[in-house]
């Protein structure tokens, strides 16, 4: 999978393109003129959302800490241009300040180990590249990222990239942990190189903090990164679509 591919496009743009005109303009009209202090508030509700997506134990509440280096990590892809030396800024904010008498945070690097994703019973459902491949594969990522900022696209082609650049990340896994926070973060932030910061705002993680069932079964494309099947990928492109219905980041609303 390629993120500059566009295979699926025509598929995508009949399924969802014609509705994004609409719904990105209720989107800039509820989150375009925000003050500094709204768009400050809006981050402190994304970032719990982002959190809360992906913790492990569903009984651990999000906490102050989290939540205060999710902010920072918005305002990194709020303030920055996308590039990876300020991806692995944000992504230095998403990591886990590990506790114990030699504290540290948690690193940044591209790992060096192998990971897997286990479904609930504790069985590998998906096997990412070996750690010796990650750092190429993420360079040739963000290549093809600088290669998609500097063209001219429709609505429809930027949302459709931006859902391939979070899925082809996703895949990749390159970090040991915080994955899934990093490629929500990664794929709003090119919204916002090509639409306006405006979009680092939009409530996708909440959305798939929401949908995290169809979140897991839409980026199962295989059992390892060599077998995943392309032909797989379109329902997970068009949750990102989805995401521009919520117009309330609230902790405790109702959908």
């Amino acid at each position: 999978m390629e993120v500059t591919d566009k295979k699926f496009f025509m598929k995508y743009n009949d399924a969802a393109g014609r509705k994004l005109k609409a719904n990105t303009a209720a989107f800039i009209e509820k989150f375009g003129r925000l003050s500094e202090d709204e768009t400050e508030d809006v981050f402190r509700q994304l970032a719990w959302w982002l959190w809360e997506a992906e913790k492990k134990t569903p009984s651990k509440d999000v906490g102050e800490d989290e939540i205060v280096r999710g902010i920072l990590a918005y305002r990194t892809a709020y303030q920055k241009e996308l590039n990876e030396q300020n991806f692995h800024e944000a992504v230095y904010y998403l990591s886990e300040i590990l506790k114990g008498p030699n504290k540290k945070t948690m690193t940044i690097a591209y790992r060096r180990v192998q990971v897997a994703i286990f479904n609930e019973r504790g069985r590998r459902i998906y096997k990412p590249p070996e750690p010796e491949y990650v750092e190429a594969l993420m360079t040739a990522l963000f290549q093809q990222i600088r290669q998609l900022l500097r063209q001219e696209m429709s609505l429809a082609e930027v949302f459709y990239h931006a859902s391939l650049i979070h899925l082809k990340m996703f895949l990749i896994h390159p970090f040991v942990k915080n994955n899934m926070k990093a490629a929500i973060l990664l794929e709003k932030w090119f919204l916002a190189e090509k639409l306006g910061k405006t979009y680092i705002m939009l409530p996708s993680e909440k959305y798939y903090c929401l949908n995290k069932d169809r979140y897991n079964t839409n980026t199962l494309l295989g059992t390892t990164y060599s077998n995943a099947d392309d032909d797989r990928s379109l329902p997970f492109l068009l949750m990102l679509p989805e995401a521009l219905k919520i117009d309330d980041v609230g902790i405790h609303s109702e959908e």
